[in-house]
């Protein structure tokens, strides 16, 4: 692969980074990461320190970039994936003045609901594609200004971790509009600020960053960043999308395919050439790339609740063993649990019900259980939560064909064939696992022109064996999965109002 063109992709992600260095053939040069974490100094707060984050990123890249270079190779461009809905406060000068309030920060929850009960949020909802919820920068905003209003009035700019690190590299405050419709704030149709949410959230465009699509490149590299990094200053960097837009694209999604993430959380998207709304509020649409829009919806309970319930059960056991185990012993279990039902909503849910006031709760337990029977159930509440985000898009767009996975627990033969039974089609664990890197490298390399296509380059790095679904067992669901939406069904009106 000596002297080939080597395009990077940075995922900056919810609790780590991950930097992918791959020849535009979608051959894996280097790949290194680093956990970084989050902040919880009190109830719904979840925060990030973007110094933290900044330089572990800079430490990583910077090795990733050695390894490249001592293969003989050069860095023909670097694309950026982001975690979505954070917020971040700036000076003038670009300094941070806060933490960055993740997507996970619900501190906004008063101003989301309330916006949802006045009809705000479904006006919203027709311009920008953004279900209403805490996560949304347009409520984080707002409650800075609400309740923060000192640092509210001293910050020069609002802006998310993508956008700290272009700036810092070239000297621009850009934002693309991947990220940017997972504000709340962009009119996909207009590709604009709209003028409705910035009122709302209490801004004016001038403290954003410009829009500008995700194909966008920057050429020119401030020196000293070219100079710790060891790459030439005349470096492409690609501003590319949102993590969750470059999963996709990075798994190959063609038509039919659906894109399912299972990490820290969880997520059901697809591809669609034209904006695709739903009329109740539950799905998000916006910008995967220059021309394609991303449809889906998010689950906050995944990996995150699956770690607390794991370190409730198996607290015996080394934390980085703990969820080999757990399958083990849920696999144990037939479909079903033998009764035993896992709401996962820790920190309430997003798609499709938007309520952050959702909790968590087992249900069914018997004499009979022990912790499998739990365990079971707990694999099978997130597997749930993202089939219940499959079945409104199956009724905008249609049935899907194919599963295309990504993230930590679909690694899981368990979750892959729970996967593919509940949604009674095939799962297909693409060779490059880190899908949402890939997809920024490659949305990198079309960018400046060493690809066609990043969709198709992403298809031709190849897929694992399908793991088909099983009728029987498909059919042995049915009844669970009835039981776990009787049971959300509940705790969204526990009066049984209609």
């Amino acid at each position: 692969m000596a002297n080939d063109p080597v395009v990077i992709g940075i995922d900056l992600g919810t609790s780590a980074v991950k930097v992918l260095a791959v020849t535009t053939d979608g051959n894996q040069v280097a790949l290194e990461s680093e956990f970084y974490g989050l902040e919880t100094p009190q109830p719904l707060y979840v925060e990030q320190d973007a110094e933290t984050v900044y330089r572990a990123t800079m430490r990583v890249l910077a090795r990733v970039i050695a390894d490249v270079r001592l293969r003989g190779n050069d860095v023909a461009a670097i694309g950026f994936s982001a975690a979505m809905h954070g917020v971040l406060c700036v000076d003038e000068g670009g300094e941070p003045l806060s933490h960055v309030l993740t997507w996970m920060d619900r501190r906004s929850s008063a101003i989301a609901d309330g916006w949802r009960a006045d009809g705000t949020a479904a006006t919203l909802y027709r311009e920008t594609g953004a279900p209403m919820h805490p996560m949304l920068p347009i409520a984080k905003l707002r409650w800075l200004a609400q309740n923060e209003p000192a640092l509210f009035k001293r910050t020069a700019r609002f802006v998310g971790l993508k956008e700290l690190f272009v700036y810092r590299w070239t000297g621009e405050w850009l934002i693309d509009w991947g990220i940017a419709g997972a504000t709340g704030m962009f009119a996909f149709a207009s590709r604009t600020w709209s003028e409705q949410a910035l009122s709302l959230a209490g801004v004016d465009a001038t403290r954003l960053s410009t829009l500008t699509a995700p194909s966008t490149a920057r050429t020119k590299i401030q020196p000293a960043i070219a100079h710790e990094l060891g790459i030439g200053e005349d470096t492409a960097v690609v501003l590319a999308s949102s993590d969750g837009a470059l999963a996709n694209i990075g798994t190959g999604t063609s038509a039919g395919d659906l894109a399912v993430t299972l990490g820290t959380s969880g997520a059901v998207r697809t591809l669609s050439p034209v904006p695709v709304l739903d009329d109740r509020c539950r799905t998000f649409c916006y910008p995967a790339d220059d021309t394609t829009f991303v449809i889906g919806g998010p689950t906050s309970s995944a990996g995150a609740s699956l770690d607390w319930i794991f370190a409730l059960l198996l607290a015996e056991i080394p934390k980085e063993k703990r969820f080999n185990q757990a399958a083990e012993f849920a696999a144990q279990i037939a479909p079903g649990a033998d009764g035993c039902t896992v709401l996962p909503f820790l920190s309430g849910e997003r798609a499709p019900y938007w309520n952050s006031s959702l909790r968590g709760s087992f249900a069914g337990l018997d004499l009979a259980h022990d912790r499998r029977n739990i365990l079971r159930a707990s694999f099978e509440g997130v597997v749930f939560g993202v089939f219940a985000v499959y079945e409104i898009l199956r009724e905008r767009l249609g049935p899907g064909q194919r599963l295309l996975l990504s993230g930590g627990l679909t690694k899981s033969q368990l979750v892959r064939e729970m996967l593919a039974d509940v949604f009674a089609v095939e799962t297909v664990q693409p060779h490059q696992e880190e899908a949402s890197a890939f997809g920024a490298a490659l949305v990198a390399a079309q960018s400046r022109q060493l690809v066609t296509n990043a969709i198709e380059a992403a298809r031709s790095a190849g897929y694992d064996a399908p793991v088909r679904p099983d009728p029987s067992t498909s059919t042995k669901y049915r009844a669970p999965y009835e039981r776990y939406r009787m049971r959300v069904d509940r705790e969204l009106d526990p009066a049984g109002r209609p």
